[in-house]
């Protein structure tokens, strides 16, 4: 006799199998599979549930031997089961198999009797009631059973509890036995046979696994109920509820429950556990309501999942069901082997999945040497046992009771942890990077284990030091090499690029390795380049085709929105690989260039360099060549530069390019012209064509065609019931943006079914926001245009016998739909004659009954998982004027009874909606299909978040209703007012947008990451001025009083487009107060007593030659200086910039407020702060700094800002007018005037070193005010407000 290992527990374990017959036989699915004579029947078919409960047993007066069989009978069919599973000849494992069969027990007792606790202690007394067991049940995984987990059921059974350990009969085990049906062997794809009805993705395995985790939910679900029954009611005969597989008697009485003290607990605390497929049924269990025939939910606490496999379960799940009040989610412990851990994809959707866990319940660990059978009894049988895998699972043991007990955290603690990384060491003989655990701790022994956190490695000079030998090796200098290993993440990514490719051995000149290097750096900041990708570009470098690092990081933001296969040729081109230009080509690039742009003159001479380099046709021209070509260029044109006339003032362009976003821009969706456009990718790129969506009937499709013209048709539909924020700015994009994209039109529809909750304000907010982002709807329609349609189709839904008026109080609905953890129940007024509930439909309309005594819901599918198809309500009554169709009507219809049908008047091609909208796409296609009328497709993407900020409204009034904030509009929310406000240009929003993508994942982004996309959209766009945050005065002594230079100065060194400004230069100037020290050092170059330093574009350096300060308080009050005029000028190191003192211009222009603002809230969570989200306030949010400066063109650049903008908008309102068909739907839509398009936001500059600023509401300037001709200045009441829009990019390189 061969036993398994001992458990050495608490208490001895017992083991009994139950069945319970399935009175109605239930089928799930359509796949079939052939039985024995070759006849087919369904592959899931439930007729009967088995499991194995493991118990601590009363063996005191009971004569049973120990000794379970682990192999089930007939060995025969486990036999074939395993060889079906292992893919290998059944002769091959017979002996070994028969051996275990006839020899192999699990050490419990069969059929004992349940043990039941012994009565609790107080104060010395035992008391009479006695502790239920806690109960655990168990799934298993592919190839398992009932009994292929014996080890870790018997040993939770000995610590104390019960475990249900579920023998699937799904085809997913090695085999099963029915009563009914049979022997079952294990399923395999080529074992399927699909019915004719079935779609194309439906005929595949993973679609199979996917019924069979339903399948496997149900089993489930069913062996709770039945034991709970036996536990609490007592065995009912065998002919009724659970029976036992074998003819032994067993003590029933011993389950059942009495009247004082319960056998099991089964009411709450129910820990739920599984492995691979296992823990994927149960993270399915977890995520869906309970079947329709289970009449309540398993009070799970617990979650205990074993290396879970979740390739089965559709993306992006598993996601848990909302929360009732008061309800949580259970505690979850993921223990993980090393291979499961190290598979990259899998093991990033399982950290994705874990984020619907607050943190303090969710715990991930990863055992070393660990193997995904080591969970399992396999690496346990006699005669292939080793001591490494019981090491393994005495430590998965040791971590289930300690989760079990609520002490996870304290033995994780207490044992040799470390935290984990995953590192490429290698390649795999298929070439795919090999992946592996490491960390600081060297301990090798198997017990080790770790959180598995992928934290980036901390800077270790040690590590440093070894790396740099290495990075040498690839033909680095030693200065290049040890600058690489500086950084330990741009460090680990270059060691493994090394190792993966041998790099050591390829032979690379310093300047190849000097692009690798480069390719590791720019590895290091991508989020997803995959090994395939890097292979391509490491292939690129070696063979020579890229050759510059701009080559190199082009290739890695190139790779960063494509995928395998690479499309060499757009490759190529989008880095410039191969490229080629004759002195000829380039000639005539440069003089187009010079008289598109007007240039004047040889002081532009860096700028038009600049220009020419950064033209998308000219991005890979070698640069000496650019430059020889524009000199030549310019010394035809103006002649010898020795000769060149002084530069006059370039002439004003009729249009400043102030970046306004257009549908027309957002149709490209991308950066590069050669990169395919947002709307052709991915999840927009793989929508239906116009009519491909189904209809009930063919003529259904014909009619929308006819309307459509085969066009795409869209709609953004928001509810006017408060300002939109950033989230929106995804939805407009998407919506208007496909439809641009595609030529098509898009509608603005007002979802005003709530005349509760809207407000007029909204409604001109919001058609507002929609064009300030660029976009114009083609027309302007609302809900309540439908009112009377709707109404209609809600009658004849009643005469079809498909909608009820129903008066049962909220609660009771609730109650009734089981609130979404149970099954649902009928209303009582389900099944009321038709025409009673057309005449009570009729009293609701007439105003016969107060809100919430009558609702017409629409009698759906209660069988159904799904709870949108538990008969939603149609119509409600309410007692509220409506701001359109004011009092007459006493009923509104509900969001899920108009949206698809005003989708449907309206021939929507694509319902394009965020992924919590998902489960409504069921009842959406059933109340068009039960009207039968066009029926729109739904498409769901994910919505986009910003980290660190609040869009609840609710919670927004609260911070302004306290006091937190200024209003709606504070710059420091995330409304798209409040952006507006701020300045933040609206292209640079949709910009962000495009770059995201749009997938079904929900978008969840850091601030600083929005923040820099702004700053990169302002980088090029932006007018630049002289501007000084905190003046100092600084008076040049060595000139006269009347000194005056008038200075030329370009508004951007590098687009010579947005023009150029005359400022005076004078004897006093005004420096930043940060500019000038009183102490110099070694890395300090700006302004110090005796030092020189540079003002940008002034004509000569200054040297401090004294200063003065307050008597008071000791600060530096004024500067002298001298100007290097006379002689040959000290050469500076730096440049600040500058403004100066000129009455008769008005220089310079002081602001009476720059207002700095920083987070509103100091986490990335704020709903996560206790006690609430305000406790997250930053009371350091707005700092306000008096006083500024900025050069004197401020005036004609912002009068000119808003006139083009205005202009623009002007002429986007006409062309938009003269879309055939456009326009508002009635007179009474709010009309936008383009006025209202155009605030002082459109008055943006970049402050020269200090950060990019936009004007404020709050200013008032009476120079925007008048007509164009009069020259803009200062006026009488003037006070200028700037709002920091963003910082600049800061630059720790220089010592500045």
């Amino acid at each position: 006799m061969l036993f398994l290992p001992e458990t050495h527990g608490r208490f001895p374990v017992g083991a009994t199998t139950f069945k319970l017959p399935v009175s109605t036989t239930k089928v799930l699915g359509t796949a079939k599979i052939r039985g024995e004579g070759g006849t087919l029947k369904p592959a899931l078919q439930l007729d009967e549930v088995v499991f194995t409960a493991y118990y601590p047993a009363d063996v005191k007066d009971n004569n049973t031997k120990k000794g379970m069989d682990w192999l089930l009978r007939p060995l025969q069919a486990s036999l074939h089961g395993y060889a079906r599973f292992s893919g290998v000849f059944s002769w091959l494992i017979w002996p070994i198999l028969y051996l275990y069969g006839a020899l192999l027990k699990i050490p419990v007792y069969p059929n004992a009797p349940l043990l039941r606790q012994p009565p609790t202690v107080s104060d010395g007394h035992a008391k009479s009631e006695t502790r239920p067991w806690p109960l655990v049940i168990f799934s298993h995984g592919l190839g398992g059973s009932r009994t292929a987990y014996s080890q870790l059921c018997t040993r939770l059974a000995s610590s104390g509890r019960v475990v249900l350990a579920i023998q699937h009969s799904d085809g997913s085990g090695h085999a099963f036995i029915s009563s009914a049906t049979g022997l079952g062997l294990y399923v395999q794809e080529r074992d399927l046979i699909w019915t004719s009805d079935a779609k194309d993705d439906e005929r595949t395995m993973i679609y199979f696994r996917q019924q069979q985790l339903a399948f496997r939910r149900h089993e489930i679900y069913l062996a709770f109920r039945s034991f709970k029954q036996v536990v609490q009611d007592g065995y009912q005969a065998s002919t009724h509820g659970l029976q036992i597989i074998d003819k032994n008697p067993i003590d029933w009485s011993s389950w059942s429950s009495d009247d004082d003290n319960q056998a099991v607990e089964c009411e709450k605390d129910v820990l739920l556990a599984g492995h691979s497929f296992g823990g994927a049924t149960v993270f399915t269990i977890l995520s869906t309501d309970p079947p329709a025939d289970v009449c309540a939910p398993i009070p799970v606490h617990r979650a205990l999942i074993l290396d879970p496999w979740l390739e089965p379960i559709p993306s992006p799940g598993p996601c848990p069901p909302p929360q009732r009040p008061g309800d949580a989610l259970p505690q979850l412990l993921i223990i993980n082997s090393e291979k499961f851990t190290l598979w990259k994809d899998h093991f990033s959707r399982l950290v994705s999945v874990m984020q619907a866990w607050e943190p303090e319940k969710r715990r991930v660990l990863t055992i070393v040497r660990s193997q995904h059978t080591s969970f399992s009894d396999f690496p346990l049988l006699p005669l292939f046992s080793r001591r490494a895998a019981r090491i393994v699972m005495d430590r998965i043991m040791e971590l289930s009771e300690a989760f079990i007990d609520g002490d996870v955290d304290t033995f994780v603690d207490e044992i040799a942890t470390r935290k984990m990384e995953i590192r490429v060491v290698g390649k795999k003989p298929d070439g795919s990077p090999q992946r592996q655990l490491v960390g600081e701790d060297l301990c090798r022994t198997s017990s080790t284990l770790g959180p598995s956190s992928m934290a980036p490695p901390k800077s270790d000079p040690a590590a440093s030091d070894t790396y740099i030998p290495l990075f040498k090796s690839i033909g680095l200098s030693q200065a290049k090499a040890a600058e690489a290993a500086k950084n330990a993440k741009i460090a680990n990514v270059l060691r493994n690029l090394i190792v993966s490719y041998d790099l050591t051995e390829a032979h690379l000149d310093e300047k190849q390795a000097t692009l690798v290097t480069a390719l590791a750096g720019q590895l290091a900041k991508a989020e997803s380049v995959e090994p395939s990708e890097q292979d391509f570009v490491i292939k690129a470098i070696l063979q020579g085709k890229l050759k510059s690092v701009d080559q190199v990081n082009a290739a890695v933001k190139y790779l960063e929105t494509h995928r395998v296969p690479i499309n060499e040729s757009e490759f190529d081109a989008e880095c410039g690989v191969g490229f080629s230009i004759t002195s000829e080509e380039l000639y005539s690039s440069v003089t187009s260039y010079i008289r598109e742009n007007a240039v004047a003159g040889w002081p532009n001479l860096g700028s038009v360099i600049s220009g020419v380099k950064a033209s998308p046709a000219l991005r890979w021209a070698n640069p000496l060549e650019v430059k020889n070509a524009v000199e030549k260029v310019f010394t035809e044109t103006f002649g010898a530069k020795e000769a060149a006339k002084p530069k006059t003032k370039e002439p004003k362009k009729e249009k400043a390019p102030q970046p306004t976003a257009t549908a027309s821009e957002t149709d490209a969706g991308s950066s590069s012209s050669n990169r395919k456009p947002v709307f052709e990718e991915g999840f927009l790129g793989a929508l239906h064509k116009p009519g491909e969506n189904p209809q009930i009937k063919p003529e259904l499709r014909e009619q929308h065609l006819r309307a459509t013209g085969g066009q795409v048709w869209t709609r953004f539909p928001p509810e006017p019931n408060g300002y939109l924020h950033i989230g929106h700015s995804k939805a407009i994009f998407v919506n208007f943006g496909y439809a641009a994209h595609h030529r098509g039109k898009c509608y603005l529809r007002f979802d005003d079914t709530n005349p509760e909750k809207e407000e007029a304000r909204y409604f001109e907010s919001i058609i507002e926001v929609v064009r300030w982002l660029g976009f114009e709807p083609w027309k302007i329609t609302y809900s309540s245009d439908y009112f009377d349609q709707l109404y209609a189709l809600a009658i004849e839904l009643i005469k079809r016998d498909k909608a009820y008026v129903c008066h049962c109080t909220q609660e009771q609905i609730k109650a009734d739909r089981g609130e979404k953890v149970s099954a649902p129940k009928a209303c009582v007024h389900r099944t009321r004659p038709i025409q009673e509930s057309l005449n009570e439909f009729k009293k609701m309309n007439d105003g016969y009954y107060q809100p919430k005594e009558a609702n017409l819901r629409m009698k759906m599918d209660l069988t159904d998982g799904n709870p949108q198809m538990w008969d939603l309500t149609a119509y409600r009554v309410l007692d509220a004027s409506h701001h359109r169709t004011k009092d007459r009507w006493k009923i509104y219809p509900t969001y899920d009874y108009t949206h698809c049908l005003v989708d449907s008047f309206e021939n929507i091609s694509h319902s394009l909606c965020t992924t919590e909208f998902i489960a409504s796409r069921q009842s959406y296609e059933w109340l068009c299909d039960a009207l039968d009328v066009y029926k729109p497709r739904q498409s769901e993407f994910g919505r986009l978040n910003l980290q660190g900020t609040i869009n609840s409204k609710r919670k927004i009034l609260q911070l302004v209703d306290e006091g937190y904030v200024s209003g709606w509009d504070d710059p420091r929310l995330y409304t798209l007012i409040a952006l507006r406000r701020r300045g933040v240009p609206p292209g640079a929003i949709l910009s962000f947008v495009s770059t995201l993508g749009v997938s079904t994942a929900a978008s969840n982004i850091q601030i600083a990451r929005f923040e820099q996309t702004v700053r990169q959209y302002l980088e090029g766009s932006a007018p630049r001025l002289f501007m000084v945050l905190r003046p100092l005065k600084v008076t040049i002594e060595n000139v006269p009083d009347d000194y005056l230079v008038v200075v030329d100065k370009p508004f951007h060194p590098k687009n010579p487009q947005l023009g150029s400004s005359q400022i005076p230069f004078t004897r006093t100037i005004y420096i930043d107060a940060d500019d000038f020290r009183l102490e110099d050092s070694k890395d300090y170059f700006r302004l110090a007593p005796g030092k020189s330093v540079g003002l940008f574009q002034a004509p000569y350096p200054i040297t401090c030659t004294s200063y003065k300060t307050d008597s008071s308080t000791g600060e530096v009050t004024e500067v002298f200086c001298r100007l290097e005029d006379s002689g040959p000028p000290p050469k500076p190191k730096a440049y600040i910039q500058w403004v100066a003192e000129h009455t008769p211009s008005g220089s310079p222009v002081r602001i009476d407020e720059t207002r700095i603002f920083h987070p509103l809230f100091k986490s990335d969570n704020p709903l996560a702060a206790v006690p609430d989200f305000k406790a997250d306030i930053n009371s350091n949010s707005m700092e306000v700094i008096k006083g500024a400066m900025v050069e004197v063109s401020f005036w004609p650049l912002a009068k000119r800002s808003i006139a083009d903008a205005l202009e623009e908008a002007r002429a986007r309102s006409a062309t938009a007018k003269a879309v055939p068909g456009a326009g508002s739907h009635d007179a009474g839509t709010p009309e936008v005037t383009p006025e209202q398009l155009v605030g002082k936001e459109c008055v943006r500059f970049q402050g020269l070193r200090v950060a990019y600023l936009a004007v404020d509401t709050d200013s008032r300037l009476g120079a925007l005010e008048e007509p164009s001709d009069v020259p803009p200045g200062l006026r009488q009441g003037d006070y200028l407000v700037l709002n920091r829009i963003a910082s600049l990019k800061e630059d720790a390189g220089k010592g500045m």
